[in-house]
């Protein structure tokens, strides 16, 4: 995908009002006022979002001798370059019985919080200016980043496509072993581990922490005597994207001073309904 796309991708889906006014404009040019009847949000947000949707290159006024809200906007050809791809996204990664796909502009999205985490390892184990190198062509500015921060998926996914180009073998271990440390550190993660119960007891809460760390898709979990299962469904099957929860389930075991045997069962990726993994300790 054209970088520019990706950056346009990561402006836009980091903000619901810009998401919901770029979707609204889809069909054909509209007022603010229009907009903000039809995205049910205040006009002083339609107008911010119209602003810096402008600014992106991403809209423009079509009568700017017009009083401001009698201004008629639309799509530039740019805008509905992102629209199309937004719609594709959504497409890939939720099926259309998913509640979430009925939102307009819904866009798959993850907490940052694992992310800093995850760049902190690399600059530890690689550098921070061969991280920084790295990086410089991805869509997000990582400076940015704090753990209140929303990532939409795709950008997460190239973030780990970039890392295994640059630093991995082709099989996403180093996605999988950064993983494997950041995982029990994410404050929802950490709250779950500080908690007197084994581990068996803890997984059960796994669908909790997930939702409130990713906006789609769903977790489902099987317990049993010193193991776990957990199946993901309707989320973003990538190679990094698995490598990660592998990672994740591996270090989230180790942090209780356990040695972890996760297995990889079933894969989107391979044609399964969902992606499952298998936990024992």
């Amino acid at each position: 995908m054209d970088h520019s796309i990706w950056q346009d991708f990561s402006f836009v889906a980091s903000s619901g009002y810009r998401e919901r006014v770029l979707a609204a404009l889809a069909g054909f040019p509209k007022l603010p006022k229009q907009l903000s009847s039809e995205t049910h949000l205040r006009l002083n947000h339609v107008s911010r979002a119209l602003r810096e949707l402008r600014q992106r290159g991403l809209v423009v006024c079509l009568t700017p001798e017009a009083k401001a809200r009698g201004r008629l906007y639309g799509m530039t050809d740019a805008g509905w370059t992102l629209f199309s791809y937004l719609n594709n996204s959504r497409e890939r990664f939720v099926p259309p019985t998913s509640l979430s796909v009925g939102a307009t502009g819904f866009v798959p999205k993850i907490r940052a919080a694992l992310v800093v985490r995850f760049l902190q390892v690399l600059k530890g184990k690689y550098g921070a200016d061969r991280v920084r190198e790295a990086l410089d062509g991805w869509a997000v500015d990582p400076v940015a980043l704090t753990d209140d921060n929303w990532l939409s998926a795709d950008s997460c996914a190239e973030l780990f496509d970039i890392v295994e180009s640059k630093f991995g073998d082709g099989s996403y271990r180093c996605v999988r072993d950064a993983s494997a440390q950041v995982a029990p550190t994410v404050p929802t993660v950490l709250e779950q581990l500080a908690k007197a119960l084994p581990l068996e007891a803890l997984a059960e809460f796994a669908p909790v922490v997930y939702a409130k760390e990713w906006n789609y898709g769903r977790l489902e979990v099987e317990t049993g005597r010193r193991r776990a299962v957990f199946r993901h469904f309707d989320w973003m099957p990538t190679p990094g994207m698995c490598a990660l929860f592998h990672g994740a389930y591996e270090g989230i075991v180790r942090s209780r001073g356990l040695v972890p045997k996760v297995t990889k069962s079933r894969c989107v990726q391979r044609g399964d309904g969902y992606c499952e993994y298998i936990v024992e300790w």
